[in-house]
């Protein structure tokens, strides 16, 4: 009778020992659908997107607005100076900056442009931006200031400008989200922690999120 009770008890431990290891494998499972899930959403996005860009250089602290802000200042400061010593240069500077475009300063001379027709319906980017992929244009935003943090929803503004419809607006911002995550994933620019939504193209330690070779 002994014998029979040991050998119960030994029958029980190794039938919650299986029970257990089916509970971590179906957790397991759960955690890979997930992944491929999220997998599959980057793939299909950056597949939409993809111009085989590889960056070269790096792009991080304020806001688009606050950026906004300063360029504006920046522009007064550069007018005034502008007055004071060459003021018969007024009529031309002024002229000639109402023509400029504030990313002609900034090179993109290895970021190819769209080559492929967008499909009908698709929400068009302002100005220059319609010339690239999301993904690049996103790129040529982060590189005129390269030092800036930039939220998700300042980049869909920047991008598609502030006439959008609710559900253009909708659909622009999930386009973005999901360039941004590829750029991520990549390595074009980084996630900044503790603050969603926001991403940097230079990478900062304990700021940022982990730093990704470039290739």
């Amino acid at each position: 009778m002994t014998d029979l009770s040991a050998i119960l008890r030994v029958l029980e431990q190794e039938r919650e020992r299986y029970i257990l290891e089916a509970v971590d494998l179906e957790r397991r499972l759960v955690f890979i659908r997930n992944q491929i899930s999220n997998l599959d959403t980057l793939i299909s996005g950056y597949g939409q997107e993809d111009q085989g860009y590889v960056p070269i250089k790096s792009i991080s602290e304020s806001s688009t607005q606050a950026y906004l802000v300063e360029s504006r200042a920046e522009r007064k400061t550069e007018k005034r100076i502008q007055e004071e010593t060459h003021p018969e240069e007024e009529v031309a500077v002024s002229s000639r900056k109402k023509s400029e475009d504030p990313f002609d300063y900034v090179d993109v001379s290895d970021i190819p442009k769209l080559n492929l027709k967008r499909p009908p319906g698709t929400v068009l980017m302002v100005g220059r931006f319609r010339e690239y992929s999301i993904q690049n244009a996103i790129l040529i935003l982060m590189r005129h200031r390269p030092d800036t943090h930039f939220h998700t929803d300042a980049i869909v503004r920047d991008l598609y400008g502030d006439k959008l419809s609710d559900n253009d607006w909708k659909t622009a911002k999930t386009n973005v989200g999901k360039m941004l995550s590829v750029g991520v994933q990549t390595g074009i620019w980084y996630r900044v922690l503790r603050e969603p939504g926001v991403y940097t193209f230079k990478y900062e330690k304990g700021i940022t999120s982990k730093s990704i070779k470039r290739r």
